[in-house]
């Protein structure tokens, strides 16, 4: 996460956030953390980064796994899901968080028909029998980090959200990173906007779409099952 989403406390004055700032605090870490390019796992608006890093920096990541980057431009209904997220932010300038946060939901979750179908792959020994499961109950250390998160939601809703759905994603730059980038999304989310753009991504660069346990929330829903299914994809590579 960066410095700047993380310092930052609602009531304060921010403008609009963008991955390619982001992406440079990420290099910061990777320069201060690590003696060769990483492994990295992204979800959600960190895979938006991760995107933008391999577009522009593709020799510092060694692997990319991004779970359901929520990019609109990889769908033909851009226009309308840009007028809903559009919608969710001046419901968060006008109307509360509550109302706010409702619309998003609304709009990230609805399902529509698909129009992209990649070879899909299931990492791992998780999938005969997954219907009879159930999400795990949240951790004390897991509902610590919902809090913390609230916190955030009028950050995020208002300066993180549109401009991180409408980056660019350029196919052509990453189709030459080729196989270290590695699309993902969630099962239980299929037909809903995060998994059709991980479906539209990977299905852009001729590459398979690996399913995991969950939804678009999936490492939070599922974490043992989630973890045992990234396990296996990261061995396999």
């Amino acid at each position: 996460m960066s410095s700047r989403l993380a310092s930052a406390r609602p009531g304060t004055e921010h403008g609009d956030q963008h991955p390619k700032v982001y992406v440079e605090d990420t290099l910061g870490l990777i320069e201060a953390l690590f003696d060769e390019p990483p492994t990295v796992f992204a979800f959600s608006a960190s895979a938006i980064t991760t995107l933008d890093l391999l577009t522009r920096h593709p020799d510092r990541l060694r692997l990319a796994v991004v779970h359901e980057p929520p990019v609109l431009g990889l769908l033909p209904d851009a226009a309308r899901y840009r007028d809903a997220l559009e919608a969710v932010r001046t419901a968060a300038r006008t109307q509360g968080m509550d109302e706010a946060g409702r619309l998003m939901t609304e709009t990230m979750t609805a399902p529509e028909p698909g129009t992209d179908s990649p070879d899909l792959r299931h990492p791992g020994d998780w999938f005969d029998g997954y219907a009879e499961t159930v999400p795990e109950p949240p951790t004390p250390e897991m509902l610590e980090l919902f809090s913390r998160l609230g916190e955030l939601q009028p950050l995020f809703l208002e300066h993180v959200l549109i401009p991180f759905t409408t980056a660019e994603v350029d196919l052509s730059a990453l189709g030459g990173v080729g196989p270290r980038l590695v699309p993902v999304a969630g099962i239980d989310s299929r037909g809903q906007l995060p998994y059709r753009a991980a479906a539209a991504l990977a299905a852009g660069l001729g590459l398979p779409l690996n399913e995991f346990p969950g939804g678009h929330l999936g490492p939070i829903e599922r974490p043992a099952q989630f973890a045992g299914a990234l396990r296996a994809l990261l061995e396999g590579r």
